[in-house]
């Protein structure tokens, strides 16, 4: 109220208010630069987190494309060459994670395996201090401090994160929506160790390996032949201390971190790898698995998303891996498409991954990129999350408040001008706004909702819908399942396929000494292939078991219900290749939206067209928890919840494209069906795991439109021609009122109808015939004039058409205005307004003998001596409800419906 100009009482005042704004990543100047949110610039805090020091290591060199193999050969460096600790590699999504998983324990195995073939060899060998430094072999301390990083000359396993489509969507889905914005961690540095501690290393006995300023091999070299005269039993790890380097010294120079080597470390670790992956989409079970105790001699290896780089603290951890990306899920506005691509990391967000190696003891991290992409390259901040998604719901909730022009709202960061255009288009195309901009009697109710638009508009279709339905004992069930859609068009597949093996490393095939590493190797991949097949023919009966040939999200939904029922959800999942966890979270949403639907009841504002009245939510309840044999809704039921799905989503509608042109030949091997979408130019791809990819409709309407190598369409529910016209009529155009068919009247709605030739969006899809309501006054009134006549509003005229002086037909022609039978009855009805059964009731009510003698010269003068007894019979039937006028009219439209 105090920005739109207005004034408060000093009695309306609610003082003193304290808002606390906390964030690890906060753009600080958004919020005190401008004064446009604050007047007075609000008071800035930084508090430091309890964090040991983190030495930094910036490559020499920034490999562009094989970051992965970067990655890889920088993890077995350190696990070969570096003291005990955990280590953490981020990487941008699952398929890296379970990619880089498999590699390591593979190369894990392979280095446990040499090791023991030398252990026989030199088992007869002295085990002495100074042997064991000496038998170090050089070159293998440049490779794990990369002194020589031109990886243009090494050949390594190139790993691609789109290397088949099969099972792409939703793979990252979860991990990308985590943000650097939870937890405060800051990069700390050593100020004062800018040159060598000297005092270090005079100290009693103790000696620091040190990388010297020129970071070279000599340096290194030099400290270990002085390692080797020196008396390793002398040292005392208990009382050393960690040098940190100033990063400002050490941006250019080969990454190594300060380490003193004592008689339990010598620079080799010869133990195996505990590789544990770590993203969102997997179950708590293997989540758990990073915070177990690790076994001795084995070091721990989390290689993880970005959901650890905050709020998340795995012991142990003393090693970080950065490779400085992340995936990104990225929204235009414009088509509504959404895409997954990598990017670099903010330096926020690099701050946050070097925190992770400080937080149970000091420890380092290695960038596996140079000083100058940090500094040149990598933004500040990461973008605003209101940039990235719609922002639809946020304007639905500014206009229920009365903040009509949201532009004008003093955002912090500032969703962009197209993205608030988009969502006024949206909302419009959902009529919660008018042609103005104005909150429609819908939209208020849709802005109770904490959700979606197009979920409480979905939600609100179906009880309007029911509520025409005066009594239906399956209606309960029609809203648990309206519910359930809702809850799976908000959250993520739970059919998607896990790329990965088991994360248990101990179900390794057991082998005798002496049989061939070869042989194990071959028949452990020969049982992963087997593993990974088995899985995907799981996949596809689950998805046939459950499988609506009408809509992926009903598909889900029953899946739900079915998992709801089952005894053991855990064995369910399993069984039917669904991801635990992200049933769990469906099915908890679907219980907190079902609540929400009954909560409407206490608000007064709301009207009563949007307001549940079949029964309570113990009945919805109830009738959700009824088993079924086989899939429980009824034909008409899918499609009225189909008609819901396509008011929520009216403007991602798209249609088949038949026929293969010369510009796609590259497109007939992919085994899809290919689609235009209203929004889009190019063309658009239903996926072969859909439901709908056998059917193949016509007409659909999408939930996501996700760009991977082509832009498929998820989430899809087949829709009919005419549902396009009654729930986005804003994307329809018409043609004139066609002459033929005639206009008609219809009984039920007791409106007159004319057909039209509509075209949709801006591709101009031509729609078959629809009937419309006739908006023209004049119009209106001409044709119930003649409706009338003809026996379709007071059936006793039907009956006696035989009898007219001229047909009825006459009346829709103009030329025949002329005609005094004509003339005279257009003008006492356009006179009177009469264009329904209603209005034509009170004129009867108020005068019974009006109209009386303009519609008697429509007859022969013959029947003249039988008209009163039908005009007896006319203001009975005018009296009458449309079902008792019609009875077997209305039973058979109601049956085709």
């Amino acid at each position: 109220m105090v920005l739109s100009g207005q004034s408060i009482s000093p009695e309306n005042m609610i003082y003193p208010l304290n808002l606390v704004l906390m964030s690890a990543t906060l753009r600080v100047e958004d919020f005190i630069s401008g004064r446009r949110l604050f007047c007075v610039p609000p008071p800035v805090i930084e508090v430091p987190t309890r964090q040991y020091p983190v030495t930094i290591h910036f490559s020499k060199r920034t490999e562009l494309v094989d970051y992965i193999g970067q990655a890889f050969k920088k993890v077995m460096s350190i696990h070969k060459r570096l003291p005990p600790g955990g280590i953490l590699v981020f990487v941008t999504g699952q398929r890296e994670v379970e990619y880089l998983c498999r590699r390591l324990r593979k190369a894990s195995k392979g280095v446990i395996t040499n090791i023991s073939k030398g252990d026989k060899i030199t088992e007869a060998a002295p085990n002495s201090q100074l042997n064991s430094v000496e038998d170090i072999n050089m070159k293998d301390i440049s490779d794990a401090f990369e002194t020589n990083e031109d990886s243009a000359h090494q050949k390594t396993d190139r790993f691609s994160s789109y290397d088949e489509d099969q099972y792409d969507y939703h793979e990252d889905d979860s991990d990308a929506s985590y943000d650097s914005e939870m937890d405060s961690e800051l990069e700390t540095f050593d100020e004062d160790d800018n040159t060598l501690d000297k005092k270090s290393m005079e100290n009693s006995g103790n000696l620091v390996d040190v990388l010297g300023g020129d970071g070279n091999l000599a340096s290194l070299k030099a400290a270990f032949e002085a390692l080797s005269g020196k008396n390793g039993l002398d040292s005392n790890p208990e009382g050393q201390e960690a040098v940190s380097i100033n990063p400002e010294n050490s941006l250019e120079q080969p990454s190594a971190p300060i380490e003193k080597v004592s008689e339990g470390n010598r620079g080799l670790n010869t133990g195996a790898l505990r590789v544990l992956p770590l993203y969102a989409m997997l179950s708590a079970a293997a989540q758990l698995c990073v915070f177990e105790e690790v076994k001795d001699g084995e070091r721990l290896v989390v290689v993880a998303t970005n959901v650890a780089e905050t709020s998340l603290t795995i012991p142990g951890i003393k090693y970080v891996v950065d490779t400085g990306r992340e995936k990104v899920k990225n929204y235009n506005p414009t088509n509504d498409m959404e895409t997954y691509e990598i990017q670099w990391i903010s330096k926020a967000s690099a701050a946050q991954r070097a925190g992770r190696a400080g937080r149970t003891g000091p420890g380092h991290c290695y960038r596996l990129y140079s000083s100058a992409v940090f500094s040149n390259i990598l933004p500040d901040f990461s973008c605003a999350e209101i940039s990235k998604i719609p922002v639809d719901g946020v304007v639905l909730l500014m206009k229920s408040m009365g903040i009509d022009k949201v532009a004008n709202f003093p955002f912090p960061t500032s969703p962009g001008p197209t993205a608030l255009v988009e969502a006024e288009r949206c909302l419009k195309a959902l009529e919660a706004l008018d042609g103005s901009g104005r909150l429609t009697s819908l939209g208020k109710a849709m802005a109770h909702y904490p959700m979606s638009p197009r979920h409480s508009r979905m939600l609100l279709t179906v009880i309007q819908i029911m509520r025409r339905v005066k009594s239906y004992a399956r209606a309960n069930l029609v809203l648990g399942y309206a519910v359930a859609a809702a809850a799976v068009l908000s959250s993520t597949n739970p059919f998607v396929i896990q790329y990965e093996e088991s994360h248990n490393q101990t179900d390794e095939p057991k082998r005798d000494d002496g049989s061939n590493p070869l042989d194990s190797e071959k028949v452990l991949n020969k049982k992963e292939k087997s593993q990974k097949r088995k899985l995907k023919e799981l996949a596809k009966m689950s998805r046939a078991k459950f499988s609506n040939p009408s809509s992926d999200t009903l598909t889900v939904a029953y899946a739900l219900q079915c998992f709801e029922l089952s005894e053991s959800q855990v064995d369910f999942c399993n069984e039917n290749a669904l991801h635990l966890k992200t049933m769990e979270e469906m099915s908890k949403l679907r219980k907190q939206l079902l609540q929400l639907v009954f909560n409407q009841n206490v608000h007064c504002d709301v009207g009563q067209d949007f307001l549940w009245t079949h029964g309570t939510m113990e009945d919805v309840e109830q009738s959700w928890r009824v088993a079924f044999s086989k899939y429980p809704l009824l034909l008409n039921e899918e499609e009225l919840l189909g008609q819901a799905i396509c008011a929520g989503w009216a403007d991602r509608v798209a249609k088949r494209i038949r026929g293969v042109s010369r510009s796609s030949e590259g497109d007939r091997k992919v085994n899809t069906v290919r689609y235009q979408a209203c929004l889009v130019t190019e063309t658009v791809f239903l996926h072969r795991a859909s439901s709908l990819s056998s059917s193949a409709p016509e007409f659909l309407v999408y939930s996501e439109l996700l760009q991977t190598k082509r832009p498929y369409m998820h989430g899809a529910t087949s829709v009919k021609s005419d549902w396009l016209v009654k729930y986005a009529k804003s994307y329809c155009t018409f043609s004139a009122p066609l002459t033929d068919p005639k206009p008609y009247y219809d009984p039920q709605t007791d409106e007159v109808y004319c057909w039209v030739v509509p075209t949709f969006g801006p591709h101009l899809w031509q729609l078959p015939m629809h009937n419309l309501q006739i908006s023209s006054n004049a119009h209106r009134v001409t044709v119930f004039a003649y409706a009338l006549l003809e026996g379709q509003v007071l059936p006793c005229l039907k009956s006696v058409k035989q009898f007219m002086s001229a047909s009825p037909d006459i009346i829709l022609k103009p030329e025949s205005y002329g005609q005094s039978r004509v003339g005279n009855l257009l003008h006492k009805f356009k006179t009177w307004r009469i264009d329904s059964c209603g209005q034509l009731r009170k004129i009867w009510e108020d005068n019974s003998r009006a109209l009386h003698s303009v519609i008697l010269d429509w007859f022969q003068e013959s029947f003249h001596k039988h008209f009163e007894k039908l005009w007896s019979e006319m203001l009975s039937e005018v009296l009458l409800e449309p079902q008792e006028r019609f009875p077997k009219r209305l039973k058979r439209d109601k049956r085709k419906k």
